[in-house]
């Protein structure tokens, strides 16, 4: 269940949904590309209002952990899906830039089961951005994998969101794979927004102690407010970076 979810995306942005599972990340996502819907609230889109939309109308693209290609058909055949209505010649020119978009140009006569989880995922991709979306929904991309393949994915899909300037939303319950591919991490628990802002202001200011516990390594110490420089903590006295009554305090 979502609690008072207010996000608003930058275009060209890439933000990752962060946090636990049932924290509500995959279900936001959903609803944002319309497999789900919503009890209220509403979706603008550069300035429309897309709630009611249907997913194919919204024109986002789509990757899943489980990849979701088409076992009977080929790599080419699998990009080449969401081109339908369109001349043969253009079919086969944007396949044929896809496929080289994703280091795949000489794989395109394989079948999903003759390619490996990375090269799969890869044509995923390439399938999803084949029909230039105007938004691009990662759910999860790379956890399937292995970790060297994940590690080789990651570079390689911010490489590829940088270089086609599409607006990008990614859900992951990894901070390593949030803190190295977001220009903005939304971390979430329990249905709601816990806290946002850049890699680094997740992992150097944390304003909870979920936030804190989730996004890198803390040490939590009980402390007493003396004023708004010191805190007491056992026997020491330490002055606050930051007024104390902030969550994001600093104390040395």
């Amino acid at each position: 269940m979502l609690r008072g979810i207010d996000l608003e995306v930058d275009t060209g942005e890439f933000v990752s949904l962060l946090g636990p599972s049932g924290c509500g990340k995959t279900t936001l996502l959903r609803i944002l590309c319309g497999i789900e819907k919503s009890d209220n609230g509403r979706i603008l889109f550069q300035g429309d209002d897309i709630t009611a939309w249907p997913a194919a109308r919204r024109g986002f693209g789509v990757v899943f952990q489980s990849y979701a290609l088409f076992p009977n058909l080929t790599a080419a055949q699998n990009v080449a899906f969401g081109l339908k209505g369109q001349a043969a010649t253009a079919i086969r020119e944007r396949v044929q830039e896809m496929l080289a978009l994703v280091g795949l140009s000489g794989q395109a006569q394989r079948y999903p089961s003759q390619l490996s989880g990375g090269q799969q995922q890869r044509v995923a991709l390439a399938r999803a951005l084949a029909p230039q979306p105007r938004l691009l929904l990662l759910d999860e991309p790379l956890s399937a994998l292995d970790a060297q393949v994940r590690t080789e994915l990651r570079s390689e899909i911010r490489t590829l969101q940088r270089k086609l300037g599409i607006t990008c939303i990614m859900v992951t319950h990894d901070q390593e794979e949030a803190l190295t591919m977001a220009d903005r991490i939304v971390l979430m628990h329990q249905g709601r927004i816990e806290q946002q802002g850049s890699p680094e202001q997740l992992y150097a200011q944390p304003i909870s102690h979920f936030a804190a516990g989730f996004v890198g390594r803390m040490n939590l110490l009980p402390a007493v407010v003396i004023d708004d420089r010191h805190m007491q903590i056992g026997n020491t006295r330490v002055v606050c970076v930051n007024p104390a009554y902030s969550p994001a305090s600093r104390c040395s």
